[in-house]
């Protein structure tokens, strides 16, 4: 995994952050689903009391909700890289793996903020959602934004050093499309998620 972060190439990182995630998802999800009670998180998360408990007015427009909600989390991840880097770790990374796990723990708890008619038992068909599609996303954006930081420090116990402006690293073409290709697949599974609150 130490080495998969470690890559330059972004496909590689990406690959790794997402297969820490995905482990982190099915661990989380079988805690939340054999030993938490159902709705223990039910707005108790920034997002799903920005959601609200119910779906807005047509299909469109809780395709916006949804996906305005997720890009003011993508917010987060752009901070969090710019803000500090340890070895090959960018502290964005922390973002979509602390929302992966929450995202188990709502799947595991039936914490959605429309819940289910029960809760879910782990299993492949996640993939069939929406939610490993926007952890995608997440993912994506994390490791193509990942050498921002205007601070970095050797390890988590290490006092940060400011990274001179000369020295910063800028965005090249290939983390410009691996943003835009980011934010077309949370806009996708957006749609999805919209889509399934109203057919279903």
């Amino acid at each position: 995994m130490k080495n998969l972060l470690k890559s330059d190439k972004i496909k590689i990182r990406f690959f790794g952050l997402y297969l820490l995630s995905l482990i982190l998802l099915f661990l989380s999800w079988f805690i939340g689903y054999y030993f938490l009670p159902e709705g223990l998180l039910s707005g108790r998360t920034a997002l799903s009391s920005l959601a609200r408990d119910s779906a807005a007015s047509s299909m469109i427009l809780e395709f916006f909700k949804i996906f305005i909600l997720n890009i003011l989390a993508f917010s987060v991840i752009i901070a969090g890289n710019y803000i500090l880097r340890v070895k090959y770790f960018a502290f964005g990374y922390l973002v979509p793996l602390a929302w992966i796990i929450l995202y188990g723990l709502t799947l595991g708890t039936n914490s959605f903020a429309i819940p289910v008619a029960e809760k879910l038992a782990p299993s492949w068909r996640v993939f069939l959602r929406s939610g490993p599609y926007e952890m995608m996303a997440a993912v994506l954006l994390a490791v193509a934004t990942d050498q921002i930081a205007i601070n970095k420090s050797e390890s988590f116990f290490q006092k940060s050093e400011t990274v001179a402006k000369s020295k910063r690293a800028k965005l090249k073409g290939r983390n410009w499309l691996a943003v835009i290709i980011s934010i077309l697949i949370l806009a996708a599974a957006a749609l999805r998620e919209a889509y399934m609150i109203f057919e279903f």
